[in-house]
């Protein structure tokens, strides 16, 4: 059976230390976490993050673990920020052993975004990771899998990868056809879980919050798989929405993946 990783996002209970502890009693080897979040308004972060004065101790309980990072998040490509201002969460993260930068373009010129998108792609390469495209109907400067694609082709960045989460795929009008019109190679890592029904929406960060475990929804989700390279690195990304435990949200929501992959 194929490995997966979890996200911080479906088992925040605990922060980096909980999730990568809780991942090694499932026996999961690969974990997402963030080392720089987005903020709300208040400027508190919205997700935990990697506390870069414990650096040293993490990398140990990581190894203790035997788990390792895929993804560190958030570097988004924003009209207010230069990519530069990450230099720091970035390299964290690549001392921490992540092997991608997850980004989403929300900058809607195409010259300065293009200029931005390059510059991450070269921090990124001087750190030895990939760069993750991710499309979202909330990122308005690539907000589909067509615009990912248009964006790998445009920057021709050889460590741009195009990520393809199912929920923003079905909310954005994408295609399962669309996925199986690429070339394989240009995906880098996919995110998994289930959703009511294939409503097209340009706003839905409630639902992307509010995500259905996998097989509890509709989405073609055993198709979307079969469509990914043995390359792809696949990650549990469902938020815990209460009524249970947070263990036992991730418990379900791991053991569903896995079934799912079988």
């Amino acid at each position: 059976m194929r490995e997966l990783a979890l996200h911080q996002i479906t088992m925040m209970d605990g922060g980096p230390e909980g999730l990568v502890r809780f991942a090694a009693e499932m026996r999961l080897r690969r974990v997402c976490l963030f080392t720089a979040s987005p903020r709300h308004a208040g400027g508190s972060n919205m997700f935990p993050v990697v506390d870069a004065d414990n650096a040293g101790s993490f990398k140990k309980f990581l190894r203790d673990h035997h788990v390792s990072i895929i993804n560190a998040e958030y570097f988004p490509i924003m009209p207010d920020c230069d990519v530069s201002e990450y230099t720091g969460a970035l390299e964290l993260a690549a001392d921490l052993g992540a092997t991608r930068a997850v980004t989403h373009i929300h900058e809607t010129s195409i010259i300065r975004a293009e200029d931005q998108l390059a510059k991450l792609c070269a921090l990124a390469t001087s750190l030895g990771m990939e760069v993750g495209l991710e499309f979202t109907g909330f990122a308005k400067g690539c907000d589909s899998l067509i615009a990912a694609k248009a964006w790998h082709d445009r920057m021709g960045q050889a460590n741009l990868k195009i990520a393809i989460d199912a929920l923003h795929l079905f909310r954005t009008g994408g295609a399962l056809e669309q996925m199986e019109a690429l070339d394989p190679e240009m995906i880098g890592y996919a995110q998994i879980c289930d959703g009511p029904d294939f409503r097209l929406s340009d706003d839905y960060i409630a639902e992307a919050m509010n995500r259905q475990i996998p097989g509890d929804g509709i989405f073609p989700l055993k198709e979307f798989v079969t469509l990914l390279g043995d390359h792809v690195d696949i990650d549990i990304e469902v938020p815990h929405t209460g009524g249970i435990s947070p263990k036992a949200w991730a418990t379900r929501a791991v053991h569903a993946s896995q079934s799912l992959l079988q």
